[in-house]
């Protein structure tokens, strides 16, 4: 009996090796394998489109988020020009060209790399003008002259009405003195604020760019009157300054100013410079309570040749003027 029960384990182990069931087993595995394969790939594939699509809409929504409108009331007669952006997974690198209107002619002001992350602070990689401005005292100008380090041009500064100064230049006069066939930026700064309707009745509109606006609160003034010596302290460079574009062909009014600090309340919601519009904002309300809600301006932006630009000489109003960029007419 015992023999018998050995020879049918022996029976049923050959049975379980046989080749053609050994076969069968191993084309089962594989199967499953390939299945196992296949599904890892499938639910790779799907978690990396849902990955890839999210960071898209968050990047393509941050972007959308830093629109340009805040170049439209921020930088003196800069004006954005075009945009490019190159995603990656969990960035995207934007390069944004800015230009200068001089005149009927416009030159590429400048160049600024950010990278924009999912999340977090944008950072600026690179920036064509200069990340860093080095000043150095013009013995000639009788002050710090700035430079764009992108293409070499004079950069513009504003003087405050109400503010003392050691020197206060009037390059106006150098500017209509210049090459006929020249186009010349020049900054003007006023003696006293003006409204717009004041503005438009004094200074006129032909060869007019743009307009400086009264953003300064009354504790940054008495800041500079009483804690800064330095002339060069004191003066509001026109990559910094608050304003808006205007052209001689649509007469300005005071529906400019209003559109200006609409503009300004929108970005403040959603722009990533809500802290600097929020103290201009605090600035204007301060400014406008003796103007009934209109907004001041404190200095424009005129460009043209050297005989459009004689007429401004003739205004009294005007306390300091500063030549900008210049460029060749033909």
């Amino acid at each position: 009996m015992s023999d018998n029960h050995e020879s049918k384990k022996e029976e049923e182990i050959d049975f379980i090796s046989t080749p053609s069931l050994q076969k069968a087993i191993k084309k089962t595995r594989r199967r499953q394998t390939f299945k196992y394969v296949i599904i890892a790939v499938f639910t790779t594939v799907i978690l990396l489109t849902i990955l890839f699509t999210g960071s898209q809409y968050i990047l393509t929504n941050r972007l959308e988020h830093q629109d340009n409108y805040y170049d439209m009331i921020h930088g003196a007669n800069i004006s954005f020009a075009s945009s490019s952006n190159n995603y990656n997974l969990f960035s995207v690198t934007k390069e944004t060209t800015y230009r200068k209107s001089i005149g009927d002619r416009s030159i590429v002001w400048d160049k600024k790399t950010e990278k924009i992350p999912l999340f977090g602070r944008i950072d600026t990689i690179e920036r064509g003008s200069g990340m860093i401005e080095v000043n150095v005292f013009n013995e000639k100008a009788q002050r710090m002259v700035r430079y764009n380090e992108f293409n070499n041009e004079r950069k513009i500064d504003f003087y405050y009405p109400g503010l003392s100064y050691d020197y206060l230049p009037i390059e106006l006069d150098t500017a209509v003195g210049l090459d006929k066939n020249k186009l010349i930026e020049v900054a003007l700064s006023f003696k006293e604020p003006m409204t717009l309707a004041e503005l438009s009745k004094k200074l006129g509109y032909e060869n007019v760019n743009w307009l400086w606006a009264d953003t300064t609160t009354v504790a940054q003034m008495d800041r500079m009157t009483k804690e800064l010596d330095s002339d060069s302290l004191k003066t509001k460079g026109g990559g910094g300054a608050f304003g808006f574009e205007v052209r001689q062909e649509y007469p300005y009014s005071k529906e400019n100013g209003q559109g200006f600090i609409q503009t300004m309340k929108q970005l403040n919601k959603t722009d990533s410079h809500k802290s600097s519009i929020k103290e201009a904002l605090k600035g204007i309300k301060e400014n406008t309570q003796s103007t009934k809600g209109e907004i001041r301006l404190n200095g424009a932006v005129v460009t043209g040749s050297p005989a459009e630009l004689r007429r401004f000489q003739k205004l009294d109003f005007i306390r300091a003027s500063v030549i900008g960029a210049t460029v060749d007419k033909y």
